[in-house]
């Protein structure tokens, strides 16, 4: 009988030194890029206990061990969408490379410790694979110069991602108004499940958009918090053109040669002094006859009086 209650407590005793098992931190990003790479950290505090196995999982799918009493500690399982690169993984990381849509889902990794008990302690993270544009946003409809009352209309496009870009249109480095703004816009790009953002940009322009007689224009393509882009464009202001006539102006120090319109023969043109001078002589001389008819008016007048 006190031999039996010895074993009971002998178990008790090993059963609460080994629960201690602690899993400290699990390091998996919510978030990976399509193509790239992925570290996973599973660090523990096995204390009083002994490391049996790492094991870790995709959507309830083993597809890493790490066994340190096994002839081979390390094997892995081919699961969709999990490739392990077993030179740069251990029992506390596992690398995985060229990741692809498949690789989205929830990683599990647990962590057992050895025989009698298998003490046993796990955490699990998601892993959403976003698809990246392999380029900054492309801008399309602007001019290398504006004046004042010119309309700027051009439109910023983000390669096919997933999920879709958030575009942000900036005029000297400040978020353009709402009502400059168009889109907004998806369409399908060469991958059904990639999409491609537009937005347009439309305004006058006023002397105020200018900043020392430059106008920039940027488009901000952000997918958070894996990318982020930006495109420039630096437009500089028209200068007004000089007045035709002000070409030919004499240099410095030169004068001006007068030309005056061709007229032809001008000998026989009268002038308006001529013309005035004529008018006096005409009024300074005056025929015989008209003096004969004044003298007989005169004459017939002095008559009547009588």
């Amino acid at each position: 009988m006190r031999l039996h209650l010895l074993l009971i407590a002998l178990f008790l005793w090993r059963q609460d030194a080994v629960t201690g098992v602690r899993l400290l931190e699990l390091r998996v990003p919510a978030h990976a890029a399509e193509g790239g790479e992925a570290i996973l950290g599973c660090q523990f505090d096995m204390e009083n206990d002994v490391l049996y196995s790492v094991k870790w999982y995709k959507d309830g799918r083993e597809f890493y061990r790490y066994v340190p009493l096994s002839p081979h500690p390390i094997s892995h399982f081919a699961t969709p969408g999990v490739m392990v690169d077993v030179g740069r993984s251990s029992n506390t990381v596992v690398t995985l490379v060229h990741l692809t849509r498949d690789s989205s889902g929830l990683y599990r990794c647990e962590v057992s410790g050895e025989a009698p008990l298998f003490a046993t302690v796990y955490d699990e993270k998601y892993i959403t694979i976003y698809l990246l544009p392999e380029s900054g946003p492309q801008l399309t409809g602007l001019e290398e110069t504006y004046k004042i009352g010119d309309r700027v209309r051009a439109n910023c496009t983000s390669q096919g991602s997933r999920p879709e870009a958030q575009l942000k249109w900036l005029i000297n480095n400040r978020l353009a108004p709402r009502n400059y703004l168009r889109g907004p816009w998806y369409r399908t790009s060469e991958r059904p499940d990639a999409v491609e953002t537009i937005m347009e940009l439309t305004f006058y322009v006023g002397s105020n958009h200018f900043r020392l007689n430059t106008l920039d224009l940027k488009c901000q393509a952000t997918i958070a918090p894996l990318y982020q882009q930006e495109t420039v464009h630096q437009a500089s202001q028209e200068e007004i053109s000089a007045i035709d006539s002000y070409t030919d102006a004499p240099k410095l120090g030169e004068e001006p040669i007068p030309t005056f319109p061709d007229f032809g023969d001008t000998s026989q043109l009268q002038f308006e002094d001529d013309k005035i001078e004529n008018n006096k002589d005409k009024a300074a001389t005056i025929s015989p006859s008209r003096v004969l008819l004044l003298l007989a008016f005169i004459l017939t007048l002095c008559i009547l009086d009588w």
